[in-house]
């Protein structure tokens, strides 16, 4: 409101020339004008309204001095009475020029009401009024403004069914409370609060029992005197980005720092830096899930609009890449702001002023995989309101939604709080939900804790999904995988035998927890080779199982002097003797792509064990698949 009314202020002190003196004032109306007016000039609001005001009275069908009046009661924020007289300047003046910010202001207070077609009705009067006029910004302001009014009237219409809830008054412990994120599993919640005296810190609460606990400050070491605050964290909870504003490090006005979580406490914080930070503002991160790629909002130069939303990705050395800005699709010449990137890494949420919706800023979603064919959807009514909605979060799996709420309260002035609800239906289809897997990786021999690298590769397509790393001191990990989609994980770490697991998502609903033991590379270890395929009776290696055969490739290079061997399994379906020969073709067919890679023959060996060696009985069709397997030890 306080760009408005400035715009307002250099309007009506520049258009006086504009509002001729009626010719209907008496002398002594003529000369309240005049004083009326040299106390406005001079700034004397109180003079200036009283004087007016006697205008008024005496002549109630004089535009200029309704007009006047409304704008000393702007700048005073007495909001009725500028209803009351702006309302007045267009009943006396309804096609008048200068009556034309009398429809800008009351067009905007009916949208602030959620009075839509009101507002319509406003903003149509002034695109009317500048019929004939060379295209401006006032203009294309009000069609802009226009186009959303019609949207809300039909958001309206069909409203979702949502409820939304506060959460506690233990987590909403202080007067406001904002942009919430929450780690893949759900069990840690961490807002940014405003605390008495204006010093912005980040909270953290964890999930006990289904309640939420106290908030306690995440880490002596991010918050500071100076202002933190609009923090992301990856899914698994250890690396956290978030805004430092004002600080002596700091490049500009707001820059972005990282923080990694070791040992269970978080680190010194440090500026991500150039080329990601700047001299302008760079605020209201989202990390992917594997930490992987950095979204965020910044009025830097080279965008589209005021601010924009850019992303950087994380190079092989651990910096950050050039920012990208990501384009006209989702900026707008107006503001973007608080990107939210969905677990499933395609999904992105973020706010737009530019974008024809309910009010100022209205939450979006779009599609980054479908590339220029993707457009922005308004997430609708009552999700958007009137209001400005910023810092939605969505779980991993789709279902809850957490976000701010602000509100002005009498005599408690502005408060914000922390609000969930349920993801309406209409809205699930539109992105595709996640599940996790999540434990720890062990030795196997010791059970204690092991930091190695795990990969996650999407098995349709064989590209690699994710990178992290188990936790050095608790051996955990968690990785987010994409609801009917096929997996691979390998588990890597140096004198430890590499490890193969498969994942199929589309059976489970629920997290997938599993505990990784990994072998040493020690004489007659072994593992299996969960990723390698045939068809059905064909000893012949299937395309998709070239990636962990590489794998295989790669860790014997690393281990120069060892030897393997390869031995192949059926089930029992067919007879002994065809089932013997088969296992002995699949592992021989392993052995020459190995040899073919350059490794030498004379390491390798291969064996055919049949239906003899099962490790689970064949009794069913599940049973029989863990049986037909490739494995390789260690000679």
């Amino acid at each position: 409101m306080r760009k408005v009314v400035l715009f307002f202020g250099v309007w009506f002190l520049t258009a006086g020339g504009a509002w001729a003196q009626a010719p209907q004032l008496s002398r002594r109306n003529r000369d309240l004008e005049e004083k009326a007016l040299k106390a406005w000039e001079q700034r004397d609001l109180e003079k200036a309204a009283g004087l007016y005001r006697q205008l008024v009275e005496n002549e109630p069908g004089y535009l200029s001095g309704h007009m006047r009046l409304a704008q000393v009661y702007e700048w005073q924020k007495h909001s009725d009475l500028v209803a009351q007289h702006y309302t007045r300047a267009i009943e006396v003046a309804p096609d008048a020029v200068e009556a034309m910010p009398a429809y800008q202001w009351l067009a905007r207070k009916a949208q602030s009401e959620e009075k839509y077609e009101l507002s319509a009705r406003y903003w149509q009067k002034v695109i009317d009024l500048n019929t004939g006029q060379k295209p401006n910004n006032l203009v294309r302001l009000a069609k802009r403004q226009l186009e959303s009014a019609e949207f809300a009237q039909k958001a309206k219409r069909n409203p979702s069914n949502i409820e939304r809830v506060p959460l506690s008054d233990t987590v909403n412990h202080l007067p406001m409370q904002f942009f919430p994120v929450l780690t893949a599993d759900e069990e840690t919640l961490i807002f940014t609060g405003l605390e008495n005296g204006g010093d912005e810190n980040i909270f953290l609460s964890s999930k006990r029992d289904g309640n939420w606990s106290a908030p306690v400050s995440l880490s002596d070491q991010i918050n500071t005197t100076s202002n933190e605050g609009t923090c992301t964290i990856s899914a698994d909870g250890h690396t956290l980005v978030f805004t430092g504003c004002n600080r002596q490090d700091g490049l500009g006005s707001c820059d972005l720092y990282i923080s990694f979580q070791k040992n269970g406490k978080w680190s010194r914080p440090t500026g991500i830096g150039e080329p990601v930070n700047s001299r302008f503002w760079e605020s209201q991160p989202s990390l992917s899930a594997d930490g992987s790629v950095l979204y965020f909002a910044s009025d830097r130069p080279g965008g589209v609009g005021k601010s924009d939303i850019w992303k950087s990705e994380k190079l092989e050395n651990g910096s950050w890449g050039p920012p990208v800005n990501l384009g006209e699709t989702i900026n707008t010449p107006d503001d973007e702001n608080a990107p939210f990137i969905h677990a499933n890494g395609r999904t992105l949420f973020y706010a737009s002023k530019g974008l024809p919706g309910m009010g100022s800023f209205d939450i979006f979603m779009i599609d980054l995989q479908e590339g220029g064919q993707a457009k922005p959807v308004n997430l609708g009514y009552p999700i958007n309101n009137s209001a400005d909605q910023v810092g939605l979060f969505i779980t991993a799996d789709g279902e809850t939604a957490y976000y701010t709420e602000d509100r002005t309260e009498t005599g408690k002035g502005r408060l914000s709080k922390l609000y969930t609800f349920a993801i309406p239906p209409e809205l699930k289809p539109l992105f595709t939900p996640t599940r996790y897997i999540k434990g720890r990786v062990l030795d196997s021999e010791t059970r204690q804790p092991v930091q190695a690298q795990l990969r996650l590769y999407d098995l349709a397509t064989q590209q690699l999904v994710s990178g992290f790393t188990s936790d050095e001191t608790s051996g955990e990990y968690l990785a987010v995988v994409n609801k009917d989609s096929h997996y691979a994980l390998y588990v890597e770490r140096a004198g430890y035998l590499f490890k193969s697991m498969s994942f199929d998502i589309a059976d489970s609903e629920a997290p997938v927890k599993k505990d990784i033991l990994i072998e040493r590379v020690k004489k007659d270890k072994s593992e299996i080779l969960t990723n390698v395929f045939f068809d059905t009776g064909d000893f012949r290696l299937s395309e998709k199982s070239k990636l962990e055969l590489n794998k295989l490739v790669a860790f014997l290079e690393a281990n120069n002097g060892l030897e393997i061997e390869v031995s192949g399994h059926t089930d029992d379906v067919g007879s002994e003797n065809d089932n013997f020969k088969l296992s002995e073709k699949r592992a021989e067919s392993v052995v020459n792509y190995l040899t073919s890679k350059g490794i030498s023959g004379g390491r390798l060996r291969f064996k055919g064990f049949g239906e003899s060696a099962p490790k689970v009985p064949n009794v069913s069709d599940e049973n029989r698949s863990v049986n037909r397997r490739i494995e390789w030890r260690i000679l």
